[in-house]
């Protein structure tokens, strides 16, 4: 930091404790900075907001090259009965951010960084090596001038490796996302989606009822509308979202597979923002302004997308809805209170066919208290929701959810910090049926749903130990018990993760976790997931071990191997071979032949990631996964799972090319799926064979202008421009050379959008 001008409190001004105000700041290449998150109450902040436009600091470096980046100050706030007294940078300022995210805020801290985690990009940052605090010695006023001059240097580390971190600003405008940031994590290593295009992923070979997904803290059942719709989020009320493949933190648990994190938005400069986007499948709207003491955002989107789909499947009917609120206000200068609320409908089905319309509808509500000092941090929450699943209008699952949780997080001196939290969780509710829906219920995997109450208690500890600047320590543990009647199940989950930084470009890490799930339906849908059987809890042993080189060219390279182990795996393939060995039975006769409802299996690989930041007028991304899946034999015989997919690849480029304009593509490739039947042929067989492969590019092309109140955007998108077909399933009575191939229509989406920012 070489200039900040005063800090001075007004009349009657609440001085934070340690007369002490702490904040992370994105610094420029040309050393001017922006309130990226402040530690302190609204009126501190806003001081800390107004004077950063007249403070300069020194730009961190690779190498000779100056780069954007976060760092962490600590300021000392003057009284005013002495205006003169200038404001001195704290000597205390931890080295590394502790633990920033709570499990039911974000807590402004680094960019709302995990435990442990370096500073990670943002709008104007790289995912490059990046002070993440500040050591200043006192200030030393300059003769010339009425700024200070400060002592300041900030201490480079590199960014959280094992984790996939994205930025709103690359994802939002990526080619194919339709400018939804969530949409990106389906080009990161490790993703197979059930169908190209539809929010149904693998992840490392946990199947799509093994991944969790959050927002701000908050358990989400569905982060996606139906088919190709966008995200239940509105993209202004998301900030960075990461993506843990494997040994996520301690505080996510109870499934099997990955976790999908989107945190909310970043600080905000206390102005009025709004924006409005009318698209050729939905239109959407964002406000934020002062309300009612503090501050509130709104915002929500209605989808009509079945007018352009029924340019290639005019049969379908879709539509989808959501809004989210989010409400601070500030009670002291250490505590705050915050409301957070989102909902989600969604109804899809062919015309004219009511038995095959499904609707999916969710809605959360969750209030908080927070509790911030320079070091530590209280947070109490509980979120009340409601959510159902319709299959038809005759069977229905719906749950009624009351979850509380509580947080505490402290940093030490130096760069150690320790988290503790525990949650409960109740849900009444289940399954809603008439007689005749009982076969379907049996199709779908729901018939031991039933009805009641079940609860969940858990409790989680993580710890960050940084004994040398070269070594990170990353551990954690997590209780949890299911309670159902006259069943009560309960699992420890440990995790670990050692980080060693070999030097400024490269580091290493390996990690592993055990986690534990309920036996789950085979659709990932809203309310399903509640109403688990507890009779066998599913389990993955998840371990992995990278490198990542800070490449010349502003490269970040990452090389990944993991291997997880499954037990007791619950996934959609069983269900569709037992259907198959009932048809068959049905002509021939089985006798007690069943295919079993879960089988253990092994996933291992290796993901290849190459990112250079959207600071660049040309960036993105390269991700590819060359990975493996078993399974036990069924009844009997070898099997491969359909999820099995050896090669998945995503470029991704932006070009900014100058004047307003941009464009961009996004090309996928994966090989084929397998596919295959039982088949009675001098006894049982199972036939199986693997698909085609399958290719898709997207491209896109924008204009932004900047107007007297604010900016606008025009884009022009086309989803799948190679108007590729994926292949579904082979048609035969064998895996003969007369086999043909079904492919499913060609789902190419075009699209413009016209966007206002103010």
């Amino acid at each position: 930091m070489l200039e900040f001008p005063p800090l001075v409190l007004p009349a009657g001004g609440a001085e934070p404790e340690g007369g002490v105000v702490e904040a992370v700041v994105v610094v420029g290449v040309d050393g001017t900075a922006t309130l990226d998150a402040c530690l302190a109450g609204e009126e501190l902040c806003a001081l800390l907001r107004d004077a950063l436009p007249a403070a300069r600091f020194e730009p961190a470096r690779r190498g000779d090259a100056p780069i954007p980046a976060r760092v962490r100050i600590a300021l000392r706030v003057a009284s005013p009965e002495a205006p003169g007294e200038p404001p001195a940078t704290h000597s205390g300022a931890p080295d590394v951010p502790g633990p920033s995210e709570t499990d039911g805020a974000r807590v402004p801290d680094a960019g709302a960084t995990q435990p442990g985690e370096a500073p990670a990009a943002d709008a104007g940052t790289t995912e490059q090596p990046q002070p993440s605090a500040a050591s200043a010695t006192a200030p030393e006023p300059r003769a010339e001038a009425e700024t200070h001059t400060y002592g300041a240097r900030g201490r480079v580390v590199p960014a959280q490796p094992g984790m996939r971190r994205l930025e709103l600003t690359e994802m939002r405008d990526m080619p194919g996302a339709f400018g939804d940031p969530f949409r990106a994590v389906e080009a990161l290593p490790g993703i197979v989606s059930l169908f190209s295009g539809l929010p149904y992923i693998y992840v490392r070979g946990s199947p799509p009822t093994g991944t969790q997904y959050y927002y701000d803290g908050v358990p989400v059942p569905a982060l996606f509308h139906l088919a190709l719709g966008p995200a239940v989020i509105h993209p202004r009320m998301v900030g960075p979202i990461r993506l843990y493949s494997g040994g996520a933190p301690a505080r996510y648990g109870r499934l099997t597979g990955g976790v999908i994190v989107g945190e909310g938005p970043g600080a905000d400069d206390g102005d009025l923002h709004a924006e409005a986007e009318l698209r050729l499948i939905d239109v959407s709207g964002y406000v934020q302004t002062d309300a009612l003491g503090g501050r509130l955002a709104v915002s929500g989107r209605y989808g009509y997308p079945a007018l352009v789909l029924s340019l290639a499947v005019p049969e379908i009917s879709l539509a989808y809805w959501d809004y989210q609120l989010r409400y601070s206000l500030p009670l002291s200068a250490n505590d705050s209170f915050e409301l957070v609320s989102l909902g989600s409908y969604d109804a899809f089905g062919q015309r004219g066919e009511p038995d095959s319309q499904l609707t999916l509808t969710f809605h959360r509500l969750e209030p908080r208290w927070l509790h911030r000092t320079a070091r530590d941090e209280l947070g109490v929450a509980l979120m009340l929701g409601w959510e159902r699943s319709g299959f038809g209008d005759d069977l229905q699952v719906e749950a009624f959810k009351l979850m509380p949780r509580t947080w505490f997080e402290h940093r030490f001196e130096g760069r150690s910090w320790l988290r503790l939290s525990a949650d409960a969780q109740s849900a009444w509710g289940g399954l809603l049926t008439s007689g005749i829906e009982q076969d379907k219920a049996r199709e779908l995997g729901l018939a031991r749903i039933g009805r009641g109450q079940r609860s969940v208690l858990g409790a989680q500890a993580e710890l960050g130990l940084r004994p040398w600047t070269a070594l990170e320590l990353q551990l954690g543990a997590r209780l949890d018990a299911w309670l159902q009647a006259d069943l009560h199940v309960m699992a420890v989950d440990p995790r670990a993760r050692v980080i060693v930084h070999a030097s400024d470009e490269v580091d290493l890490h390996v990690a592993t976790g055990l986690v534990h799930q309920p036996a789950v339906a085979y659709l990932p849908l809203p309310a399903l997931a509640d109403f688990a059987d507890l009779r066998t809890l599913q389990s993955a042993l998840q371990s992995e071990a990278g490198v990542g080189w800070n490449a010349p060219g502003d490269l970040r390279l990452e090389v990944q191997a993991f291997v997880h182990r499954y037990r007791n795996l619950i996934f959609t393939d069983l269900r569709l071979l037992q259907s198959n060995l009932e048809s068959l039975c049905e002509a021939r006769g089985c006798g007690d032949l069943r295919v079993p409802d879960q089988l253990d299996g092994w996933s291992y690989g290796a993901e290849v990631f190459i990112r250079r930041p959207i600071t660049h007028a040309l960036s993105g991304f390269v991700s590819y996964t060359l990975a493996w899946s078993r399974v036990d034999r069924v009844l009997g015989l070898p099997y491969t799972p359909s999820w099995d997919v050896r090669h998945v690849g995503n470029l991704v480029l932006q070009w900014q090319i100058g004047g307003g304009f941009s464009a961009g593509l996004r090309a996928f490739f994966r090989t084929g799926k397998i596919d295959g039947s039982l088949m009675f042929r001098q006894g049982l067989q199972l036939e199986q064979q693997r698909l085609p492969g399958f290719f898709r590019l997207d491209l896109q092309a924008a204009y932004a202008w900047s107007t007297g109140w604010g900016r606008m955007r025009f884009g022009v998108e086309w989803l799948n421009a190679t108007l590729s077909r994926e292949p579904q399933e082979y048609r035969c009575n064998g895996m003969s050379p007369g086999c043909t191939v079904d492919y499913l229509p060609a789902i190419f989406i075009p699209n413009l959008s016209l966007r206002a920012e103010h």
